[in-house]
Formats: structure tokens, sequence, C-alpha cells
């Protein structure tokens, strides 16, 4: 398969700056602090700032694996995805799965969060009524953006801003916090380790902190959006990976001398695991002096952390619509909870579905400590599928292009197996196992959701599609538009011209043909009649013997087409080489004999001879993508003809970004 000479020579086009791209990538992450806090310090104790950091350091091995598959791959999913090319459909559905609960678990603990920031502003938000309807509020209008898509194109900007004004935020509150509230003795003052806190609510603080976290598979969600080079990206994972972990030990230490530990009925505790556990970075400023001070900062909090949770329970919905698809689109879910809206193209099904369980979430707990344990089960499940995925590519894909690679491996045969991810994978592993032995509530709910997933999943592939639990299908976009296909295409011919864009051309043919079969259409399997028309001129006989090379290129083009061809299931393959005195005429013989319902056909490239038909050239009533024989197939064809744009001119290679080192 011919290689684009961009990935040839290593290279992915430029979009955002370094400093951009942190702080969208920030965005995705950097809201938690809002509700992770309290959660965290309410078992944490003391320990709380070394915990964030503990947790800080599996933040940045899942990082380093998350950037590998993402910048590999660059397709959406995350944990999914990876486990789709490194396993198979059945993994990449637990995976599926367990992200779609996190999704909907920050909605709605991003819903809860909100209207406690705005208490400076009003009192009244800290009522459970105000609140309830306050959080419908939210999640409502976060589904109806997605519906609308008003965030699905160009956010990257906006993320930014949004997260420097966070980021600024957090910073000032460290850097305030610092000359105010300084009293490092307050960390340790009712600290008896391994009994306040015990070693149970060590281990327990450590997993929710992984909360802190929420949002790095929407961060990997923007790899096919923004594009960078190879240093780039290491800049980013390394900043990310070290900054992020910092930033929140800093909040954790300054909260914990300005709202300390003290004694209580029942042992050590803070006010940030009690009273302000829907609002700690509220409750942190509001101890600042003099009061004047804690007044500006209040405000300051509520201006800016109810746009950042706002933006988190709408991006968070963002990546429902976007996950839901990708699921529907791999025929992991049934094509009607995918369906896209016709105008907009949005999975508004899914999308009302979910914006309505997260609402769910929050009437039935309006529990914080509740979703935190929810959250940690599916986080960590994720988690540790998406570093095993990335240790399985390295020895399945060892020569895919990588435009990042996780340093330090070992060799394992030809593979080389990174280090970090190995040890990231037993982490998280063993955390997972945690939640499972100390999170109750996390762990029946948690069971009981993937329970219910897997059923789903195992009934509507063995049962209704009739195909395998671990074998991709997958469909086009089309088939989620439309619930009845208006046309059936079983038996379809596609010309093959031993060029880069046959690949793109039969994967089209396979994805139709494939959501032809998905959708119940057809008896027996669909079929692809791939065909390579060799021209003989008039000089020659049509049986006349040719140069050997020139079959030999047929057969190779028709060979690298079968295999394109034959990824997708249900859809028989076979391939002809046809002699013809014009390829037109060739194409439209073959269709003829095998009585093709439709003719895929890629749109050849403009000409480059001007003056119109004239001189040679495509005449200037014809559209570009209309040659010679396109346009014989397109007046004589027996049947439908499909006609394939080819794609946009590469950019100028000022534009691109050389990567350097190992692919």
């Amino acid at each position: 398969m011919k290689v684009p000479n961009a990935a040839r020579k290593g290279k992915l086009r430029r979009g955002l700056g370094v400093p951009w791209l942190f702080a969208a990538a920030y965005s995705a992450v950097g809201f938690s602090i809002y509700f992770a806090l309290g959660v965290v310090a309410e078992r944490g104790l003391g320990l709380t700032p070394l915990i964030f950091l503990v947790a800080g350091l599996l933040f940045g091995l899942t990082t380093l694996s998350y950037v590998e598959g993402s910048a590999m791959l660059r397709e959406r999913g995350g944990s999914s995805s990876f486990a789709r090319h490194a396993f198979n459909e059945l993994v990449s559905f637990v995976a599926g799965w367990a992200i779609l609960l996190d999704y909907l678990i920050v909605i709605a603990l991003a819903a809860i969060s909100l209207p406690h920031y705005l208490v400076p502003i009003w009192s009244g938000f800290d009522d459970k009524g105000s609140e309830l309807l306050f959080a419908a509020a939210v999640i409502a209008g976060a589904s109806l953006l997605n519906i609308m898509n008003v965030t699905g194109r160009g956010r990257q900007r906006s993320l930014a801003f949004i997260a420097l004004a966070d980021l600024a935020l957090q910073l000032a509150v460290i850097g305030v916090g610092i000359f105010v509230v300084m009293h490092p003795d307050r960390l340790t003052a009712q600290l008896d380790l391994f009994s306040h806190p015990s070693l149970r609510d060590i281990i327990y603080a450590a997993v929710v902190a992984m909360l802190a976290y929420a949002g790095i598979e929407a961060a990997s969600d923007l790899a096919p959006d923004i594009q960078v080079s190879r240093r780039d990206l290491k800049r980013i994972a390394s900043l990310g990976a070290i900054a992020v972990p910092l930033v929140y030990a800093g909040m954790a230490a300054i909260a914990l001398m300005a709202v300390p530990v003290v004694a209580g009925p029942h042992g050590p505790e803070t006010a940030l695991g009690n009273q302000y556990i829907q609002d700690p970075v509220l409750g942190v400023v509001s101890a600042f002096h003099p009061h004047w001070l804690a007044e500006i900062m209040r405000w300051v909090v509520a201006l800016v952390a109810a746009p950042v949770l706002f933006w988190a329970a709408t991006t968070s919905m963002l990546g429902v619509s976007r996950h839901t698809y990708t699921l529907a689109i791999n025929r992991q879910i049934p094509s009607w909870l995918g369906k896209l809206e016709k105008r907009r193209a949005t999975p508004y099904v899914a999308i009302t579905i979910c914006g309505l369980i997260a609402f769910g979430l929050v009437a039935v707990t309006q529990n914080i400590k509740v979703l935190a344990g929810l959250y940690a089960f599916g986080a960590t499940l994720a988690i540790t599928i998406a570093h095993l995925s990335v240790i399985r590519l390295r020895v399945t894909m060892p020569d895919k292009l990588r435009p990042f690679r996780i340093p330090w491996g070992m060799a394992w045969g030809p593979a080389q197996l990174p280090i970090p991810a190995i040890i990231a994978a037993i982490a998280s592993g063993l955390a997972f196992l945690s939640v499972l032995a100390f999170h109750s509530t996390a762990r029946w709910v948690g069971i009981g959701w993937m329970a219910f997933g897997l059923t789903f999943y195992v009934v509507y592939r063995k049962f209704i599609e009739g195909t395998s639990l671990t074998k991709r299908v997958s469909v086009g976009e089309a088939a989620l538009t439309k619930q009845i296909p208006e046309v059936e295409f079983s038996n379809l011919l596609v010309p093959v011209f031993g060029t880069k864009l046959d690949d793109d051309i039969v994967a089209t043919a396979g994805r139709l043909a494939a959501a032809e079969r998905a959708d119940g259409g057809g008896e027996g399997e669909s079929r692809l009649q791939l065909v390579y028309v060799i021209e003989v001129p008039l000089t020659l006989p049509l049986d006349a013997e040719l140069p050997p090379e020139r079959e030999a290129q047929a057969r190779r083009a028709l060979e690298r087409a079968r295999e394109v061809g034959e990824e997708y299931e249900d859809v028989g393959v076979s391939t002809e080489v046809i002699r013809a005195r014009k390829t037109g005429a060739g194409i439209v013989e073959a269709a003829s004999r095998a009585h093709s319902e439709a003719i895929i056909i890629g749109g050849e490239p403009p000409t480059k001879i001007r003056g119109g038909g004239r001189l040679g050239g495509i005449g200037a009533a014809k559209p570009a993508e209309i040659g010679a024989a396109t346009e014989y197939v397109l007046k004589k064809a027996p049947c439908r003809v499909l006609l394939t744009a080819p794609p946009e001119p590469e950019a100028p290679a000022a534009l691109d970004a050389s990567i350097d080192g190992h692919p």
C-alpha cells in the first residue's frame, strides 16, 4: 500500500502552537479539581497533596500511552480504539462501555457542582431543590448544544481560552494562598500514618484521586483534529505529565492549610470532605484573610468555575456523541442508537438518552462521593486496557508509523515493549482491583453496568446481526442517517487502476456492501468484483501477448485491492483482468456481464492541459473529476455509477513540521 508523502517523510501538518495545544488538552482534565479535591481530602486528610502527586505519576505514564496510541492511529475512541487494533471488537466494546460510563459520570459531577459555585452570586443555589433544577438545566443545555452541533467544529481555541482562565485561577489560588494561609505545620497536625488516615483510606483516596484526571479520553479525541510534529508531541506530553500533578498537589496543599484537618467526633476530619465537598475550591478561598480578599476570590472562583464546569459537561457530552457514533459505525450498538440528525450529522438519539441517564444519576444519588467511586471503576478499567493495547500494538504492529513513541523500551523478539506502559498497566490493574475491594457501591453498580452492556452486545451481535463477537464489522455514516436503505447494493463493480486512491475506493465499496448486509438487505453475502482494464492498442489483437510487466502490475493492484475488500465481513471479493480497446468500454462491458447493481469509480484528478477539450484536456463544461474513462462509464453504464472525488491536494511543504528520530 502506498503511503502518502507526508506520512512517508514522518510529517504531520501543524495546527495550533504548543501553548495553545497544551491549553486545549488541559481544558479536558483541569476542570476536575473543582469536585475531586473534596472527595480525596475526605479520606486522604493530611496526605492529600502526596496522594495527588502519586496519582499524578500514574497520570503521567497514562498520558504517554494515550499520546502514542492516539498519534499512531489518529482515530477517535481512545482506549476503545486502541483495543480494536490490538485485540478485537469484544475487548474494544468493554473499554468503550466503561468510557461511556465515565463520560456520564463527569456530566453528572459537573452538573451537581456548578450551582454550588454560584453561591457568591445567590445563596439559593445551595438548596437541594435549586441544585436539582440547575443540574437539569446544565445537562439539558449541554445536550442541546451538542444536538445543534455548536461545539462540533473549531472548538480548540475556545477550549484553550477557557483552559487558560482555569489554569490562571488555580495558580492564583496557590499564589495568594502562599502569602495568606502558609502554615505547613497544619498538614501534619492530625496526621498519624496508617491510622489517620488508615492504609485502606489511603488506597481509597489514591484511586478516587484519578477523578482529578477525568477527561483524558476526551483529550485523546483531539487527535484527529490537531496535528503536530513529534517534537511538539513530546513537549505537550512532558508538560502535561509534570504540570497537571504539580498544580493539583499545590492546590491540595493550600487547601489543607486553609481548611485544615481538625479533631472531630469520629476522628480527624476536614471541612473540605463534608461542608465544602461539592465546592471545595470555593471553601478554600473563603478561608483566606482579610475578609475583603476572600470575597474577591469567591467572586473570581464563581465567574471562572461556572463556565469551566459547564464547558466540562458540554465537552463530555461531545465525547458521548462521538463515542456512540464510533460504537454504531463499528456495529457494537444498533444503528438507531447512533442515528445521525440529517442536517447537522449529530447522534441526537444517543445524546438524548445519555442526557436522561446523566440526570438520573444526579437525581438518584446527589452524592459526589458515590459518583467519584463509580468513575474510578470505569477509569481504571479503561486505562488498564489502554496500556495493555499500546503494549500489544508494539508486538503486532512494530513497523507502524509512530509520531510519538514512549521512551525506555525492553526487547521482546523484534519488538520494543514500553516499560512505562507495563508499569502503568500493573498499577492501574491493581487500582481497578482496589475499587472492587473497597468501593462497594461502585463495585456493584459498575459490575451491573458492564454486565448489562455485555449482555446487550452479545444479543445484538449474535442474534440480531448474526455476526462474530470479535471480528470488526464497520459501516459508513450513511447507515446512521436512515432507517431502511433506499437502494440495495449487493453486487458492486470496482475498477482498479493501481494508484494510491484504490484503497479508499475499495474501502468505500466495502462499506456500502457491508452496510447493505448489516441493514438486513439482500440474500447471502454481498459481492465486490474488482476489475483491472488493460488497454490494448488497435494495432494488436485483443488476445495478443503483452509485456509481462503489464500483467504483473495488474495482478499486484488486484491483490492489494482484494486485501482491502476482504476486511469487510460477509462481502465476497473476486478479481479479474480485462483487455479492452478503451478503459471505459472495458468497465461497462464487465458491469453488463456481471449484472452489477452499481459501479464505484474514483474521480480523475484535474487535467494539467489548459485550453479544455480542444487541446486534449477536460472541457470547461464538465467537472474536473470527469475524465475520458469516467465520462464513458457515466454515459454507457447499465447500472448506477457512484463517483468518488479525489482528495484535496496536500498542503505546501512549508506548513509541515519535520519529525526526527525513529518513526
